[in-house]
C-alpha cells in the first residue's frame, strides 16, 4: 500500500516541477478540447460532464499562439479510501492523458496530468470524511482542479479561477409534478344595446 502512495506522490512532484509545454512548442492557442474516458475509468457520478464543461471554458481562447486542439482522455479516478486514510494517508485524485495536435491533426506533444487534493485530512478524521463525502461534489472539485492543472501544465500559469458549476440532479430524485393549469375564467355576459320599444307601447 505504501509503495503506490509514495510513487503517486513522486509523480505529482515531478509533474509540478516540469517546465510549461509552450516553452518547447512555442505559443499555442487552444481552439477546441475533445474529452473522453478510458475503459479503465470508474466514476460513480457525473465526472465526465463536469470535466467537459469546465476544461474547455478554462483553456479555449485563453492564450494567443498557433491554433491547437487538445485531446484529453480521463484514465483513472480514485476516491479517498477510509482504510488508506487511517493507515497511510489517502486523497481523491484524477489522472488524465493529453495530446496536443495542430489543426491538421499533426501531433505536437503528449503529456500526463494528475490532480489531487493533497491537503486532505487523514487519520481518524480523514477516514470519517472519506465515508461521508459527496462524490458528486468531489467530482466537481476535481474537474475544476484539473482545468487549472492543465492550464498550468501547458502555459505555466493559471489565468483565472474555473467557473463554479451546478451539480447535475441525482438520478432517481423525485421531480415535482407541474402545477395544474388554471381553469379559464367564465366569459362575461355580453350586454347589447337596449331594444327600441314597439310602436303603440305605453308612453310612446
Amino acid at each position: 500500500m505504501f509503495k503506490p502512495l509514495a510513487a503517486a506522490g513522486l509523480a505529482l512532484l515531478l509533474a509540478g516541477c516540469a517546465q510549461p509545454i509552450v516553452k518547447t512548442t512555442g505559443p499555442l492557442a487552444i481552439t477546441r478540447v475533445d474529452i473522453n474516458t478510458a475503459p479503465t475509468l470508474k466514476a460513480h457520478t457525473d465526472l465526465l460532464p463536469q470535466v467537459r464543461q469546465t476544461v474547455p471554458t478554462q483553456l479555449v481562447g485563453a492564450h494567443p499562439g498557433k491554433p491547437a486542439v487538445l485531446d484529453l482522455t480521463l484514465v483513472d479516478v480514485h476516491y479517498k479510501n477510509p482504510v488508506a486514510s487511517l493507515l497511510a494517508g489517502d486523497s481523491n485524485h484524477l489522472t488524465a492523458k493529453g495530446v496536443l495536435r495542430a489543426e491538421d491533426g499533426t501531433e505536437i506533444t503528449r503529456f500526463d496530468a494528475r490532480t489531487s487534493d493533497q491537503g486532505a485530512i487523514n487519520g481518524i478524521a480523514g477516514a470519517v470524511i472519506s465515508v461521508a463525502q459527496d462524490r458528486a461534489r468531489v467530482d466537481r472539485a476535481m474537474a475544476r482542479e484539473l482545468a487549472k492543472d492543465l492550464e498550468r501544465r501547458i502555459y505555466g500559469k493559471v489565468t483565472r479561477e474555473p467557473a463554479q458549476l451546478e451539480l447535475a440532479p441525482k438520478i432517481g430524485a423525485p421531480v415535482a409534478p407541474p402545477a395544474p393549469a388554471a381553469a379559464p375564467a367564465p366569459a362575461a355576459p355580453r350586454v347589447g344595446a337596449p331594444k327600441p320599444l314597439a310602436k303603440g307601447a305605453a308612453g310612446v
